[in-house]
């Protein structure tokens, strides 16, 4: 009887594990963190001396944490880092977001949008530097795949504004020539961790 009582328990502890991991899915209550990488480029060119110098082509990585309400509304802030490999455009964007997750799945699409400004960091070109930084604004869609409920791996796509207030412009020799308001309007393509 005891032996029989043993199987069926240890049965039931196999088939309620087996269910739980089919329906694995990533936390969608509490605390979260969100690290992300991307590659970025910009649509426009801003109206530079040198094309190259005033075109946005780098890297971003960034963080941001909040708390999840349920799947579909979390609230966040967070910063990132803009890597420009000209130099121009290189600069920190600190943001709020608004964050929701589509199905409580293993897989579920995802939808952010940010909100901040955009601080300059005292990089710059031989022709560009960000002299007062600027409005930010991101929206980005994507997918989350839940590895256990606390770690999971997404991919996304998006668009970014980087605004700045002044730039300021050199001529060739390195004289100064005027300082004003640049919009890059970027496109953005990466992968993101969630804790």
């Amino acid at each position: 009887m005891k032996k029989t009582i043993l199987a069926v328990v240890a049965l039931l502890c196999l088939c309620g594990t087996a269910a739980a991991q089919r329906h694995i899915e990533h936390k969608w209550h509490g605390f979260y963190a969100v690290v992300d990488g991307a590659y970025m480029h910009n649509l426009n060119r801003s109206a530079g001396l040198n094309g190259e110098a005033d075109t946005l082509g780098g890297a971003w990585m960034g963080l941001s944490a909040g708390y999840s309400f349920r799947k579909e509304a979390s609230v966040g802030a967070g910063f990132a880092y803009v890597y420009d490999p000209n130099g121009a455009y290189t600069q920190l964007p600190v943001f709020v977001e608004l964050r929701s997750h589509v199905m409580r799945a293993r897989l579920t699409p995802y939808f952010v949008l940010q909100g901040g400004y955009a601080l300059p960091v005292g990089a710059s070109s031989t022709t560009v530097k960000i002299t007062k930084g600027g409005l930010y604004f991101g929206a980005e869609f994507g997918a989350r795949y839940a590895i256990d409920r606390f770690f999971a791996i997404g991919i996304h796509a998006g668009y970014k504004l980087l605004n700045s207030n002044e730039v300021t412009r050199y001529e060739e020799d390195g004289t100064f020539k005027k300082a004003d308001q640049t919009a890059l309007h970027v496109i953005n393509a990466g992968l993101s961790f969630y804790f």
